[in-house]
């Protein structure tokens, strides 16, 4: 067990020190029934974020948690952080900004007001996480969709995405939508499998937001395929 860990801590060194928008000071990396917790200094909120994004990838990695903390290396100018926010979302064609606020205090973001859907939320707070000076991003946006769609078939929409995505096995995936909230659970391989099924289900239209309940198993990523996909499972 002590090897494994070792095995996961240096893979996790490694991974960190070939991406090059990681930038970590005093890095450390502990490792614990496959949580991974990072700690150190990094210049920006991007390279914090990065850091985790990379620790995920490797290949035994249950979950992150990312301890690190922004220093920045020039004090905040929160007006300029919070004009810059503003002109990257006015500048995101994808996205209607109209009703969205920011505010900044030291570096630390709080974004407020309606969005259209539940990738527009997401959509957002990604374009604040990569701004020049951000420490930090609250999203407290509230998705008011603009069309009306019934829970099943929300369901039904959902499950048609992720069969069509051929990074995700969608017989091992259940769904649940209620009121237009979206949980997904079951088994995926990795990470990135994951974040495909995540992503997949928020590109949904009328999606407000989706949960995160999947488990993974990296036994299955080793497991053949057998046979041709059946029907997968939906609940409402």
């Amino acid at each position: 067990m002590e090897r494994i860990k070792n095995d996961i801590r240096q893979a996790v060194l490694d991974q960190l020190a070939a991406d090059e928008r990681v930038k970590v000071e005093n890095l450390e990396v502990i490792v614990n029934d496959g949580t991974v917790t990072l700690r150190g200094t990094a210049p920006s909120y991007r390279s914090k974020w990065a850091a985790a994004e990379a620790a995920r990838r490797v290949w035994g990695v249950y979950s992150v948690n990312n301890q690190i903390e922004v220093r920045l290396a020039a004090p905040t100018d929160d007006e300029r952080i919070a004009t810059d926010i503003r002109d990257a979302l006015m500048r995101d064609a994808d996205l209607d900004s109209r009703h969205i606020n920011v505010d900044v205090d030291g570096g630390r973001v709080t974004l407020r007001g309606t969005v259209p859907s539940g990738w527009a939320k997401s959509r957002a707070e990604d374009d604040a996480r990569w701004t020049r000076g951000v420490v930090s991003v609250t999203n407290e946006l509230v998705v008011v969709p603009t069309t009306s769609a019934t829970d099943r078939h929300l369901a039904v929409q959902v499950e048609q995405a992720l069969r069509r995505d051929a990074a995700v096995n969608a017989d091992r995936i259940d769904i649940v939508v209620d009121d237009a909230h979206v949980t997904l659970s079951g088994i995926v391989r990795n990470w990135a499998e994951r974040n495909a099924a995540l992503e997949d289900a928020l590109h949904v239209p009328g999606v407000v937001d989706v949960r995160d309940s999947l488990s993974i198993s990296y036994a299955e990523a080793a497991r053949p395929a057998r046979g041709l996909p059946g029907r997968g499972r939906r609940r409402l």
